[in-house]
C-alpha cells in the first residue's frame, strides 16, 4: 500500500511551525496538490467544466481536497471529494475547516459506489487513474455518477511506450499497485465508458517546466511544510516523476469529455 502516511495535520503544523488556521494560500498550496502543475493545473481543467454557481461537482480521488477547495473558491460550486485513505481525508476535512469552506466543500472516505446515480453536474479526476487496474470499471462508475450531458475533465500521466517508470513515484512505492496506460489507451478508455471527446491536451512540455521550477516555489512559499515532506521518502518519489517524464517515459495529459445524454 502506498498511501501510509498517517497524522497528517500534526506533520504540516510541525514543518509549518505554525496552526493550519495561521497558514496562508501560497504555504498552503506548497503540500495540499497532490499531482504535478500545482494549482495552475486545476486552473487549466476548470474552463472546460463550464462551472456555476449552486452546482454540485464531484472530485475522485481527492487526496488533501486542495483541488476541490480551489474549485469551490472560483466557482461557487458545492464539491464533494471522495478518497480511499482515511488520513488523506481527515486532513483535507481539518484544512477545509481552517479555510473557512466547510459549507461549500465536503470528503467522504471509500469509494463513488454510495453517492446516488445522476448526483453531479460535473467531475474531475487528477493524477488518480495510475492506481486503478480497471479503468473501464472505474471511468463508468464516474459516468453514473453524472447528469446526463455533465462535463468531465481529467488531469493524468500516461506512458509514451513500453517502458516503465524507475520506483518510488508519486502513486507507487515500488511498482506493484501502478497501472499505467498509455495516452491513446486511456482516451479511448474514458470515451468506451460513456462520455465524448471534447478535447486531449498532451501538458508533459508545460509539466516539465513546473518541475524545473519546483524549488524556487518551494522556498517562495516561506514554509518546510512541503508535499514531499510530507510522503513517505518523498523528495526520491517526486525526482523520479520528473526523470520519467523529462526522458519520455510518461507524460501527462488533460482531458475534456461530455457525458453522452
Amino acid at each position: 500500500m502506498t498511501y501510509t502516511e498517517t497524522d497528517l495535520v500534526a506533520s504540516i503544523e510541525r514543518l509549518a511551525g505554525d496552526g493550519l488556521a495561521a497558514l496562508s494560500q501560497e504555504q498552503r498550496d506548497q503540500f495540499d496538490q497532490f499531482h504535478s502543475g500545482g494549482a495552475e493545473a486545476v486552473d487549466r481543467l476548470l474552463a472546460s467544466l463550464h462551472l456555476a454557481s449552486g452546482m454540485r461537482v464531484l472530485d475522485v480521488g481527492s487526496g488533501f481536497g486542495g483541488p476541490a477547495r480551489q474549485v469551490a473558491r472560483r466557482t461557487g460550486c458545492t464539491v464533494v471529494g471522495v478518497d480511499i485513505t482515511p488520513a488523506y481525508v481527515h486532513a483535507a476535512v481539518a484544512l477545509t475547516d481552517t479555510a473557512g469552506l466547510s459549507g461549500q466543500v465536503s470528503f467522504f472516505c471509500g469509494d463513488i459506489a454510495g453517492f446516488d446515480p445522476a448526483e453531479f453536474d460535473a467531475g474531475y479526476t487528477m493524477h488518480v487513474q495510475m492506481n486503478v487496474a480497471d479503468k473501464k470499471a472505474y471511468f463508468t462508475e464516474i459516468a453514473r455518477r453524472l447528469r446526463p450531458g455533465a462535463r468531465f475533465a481529467t488531469f493524468e500521466v500516461c506512458l509514451s511506450g513500453d517502458a516503465q517508470p524507475t520506483p518510488p513515484l508519486p502513486w507507487s512505492l515500488d511498482g506493484s499497485d501502478s497501472f499505467l496506460a498509455t495516452a491513446d489507451e486511456l482516451r479511448a478508455t474514458i470515451q468506451s465508458s460513456g462520455f465524448e471527446l471534447v478535447e486531449w491536451v498532451d501538458e508533459t512540455a508545460w509539466v516539465r517546466r513546473w518541475f524545473e521550477d519546483l524549488g524556487r516555489r518551494i522556498a517562495a512559499g516561506g514554509t518546510q511544510a512541503t508535499l514531499p515532506a510530507l510522503l513517505a521518502d518523498g523528495p526520491t518519489r517526486m525526482l523520479n516523476f520528473a526523470v520519467a517524464l523529462a526522458t519520455g517515459v510518461l507524460t501527462v495529459h488533460r482531458g475534456s469529455f461530455i457525458l453522452a445524454r
